[in-house]
């Protein structure tokens, strides 16, 4: 069997592109924890975080929607 397989499931690769772009802006942890949340399968999430050249291209339509991270958390109010 090839270890880059054919994307059969949009769904999850959508949740792994999305936990890859977390990879990005935060840590390893939080984006396992989304990509467990999402039903992404264990081998899955441990061969996209531990063995990234083996990850799969995104889609021009992945690629269009994880251009954008997100931004810091905005400072609370202080009080006039």
């Amino acid at each position: 069997m090839q270890e880059r397989q054919r994307r059969s499931d949009e769904a999850t690769a959508n949740a792994v592109a999305r936990g890859l772009n977390i990879l990005a802006v935060r840590d390893a942890d939080v984006a396992q924890r989304y990509m467990e949340h999402m039903h992404v399968p264990p081998h899955v999430i441990c061969r996209v975080l531990t063995q990234p050249i083996l990850r799969r291209r995104l889609s021009p339509e992945q690629s269009v929607s994880e251009a954008i991270t997100p931004s810091l958390p905005a400072e609370p109010d202080q009080p006039a």
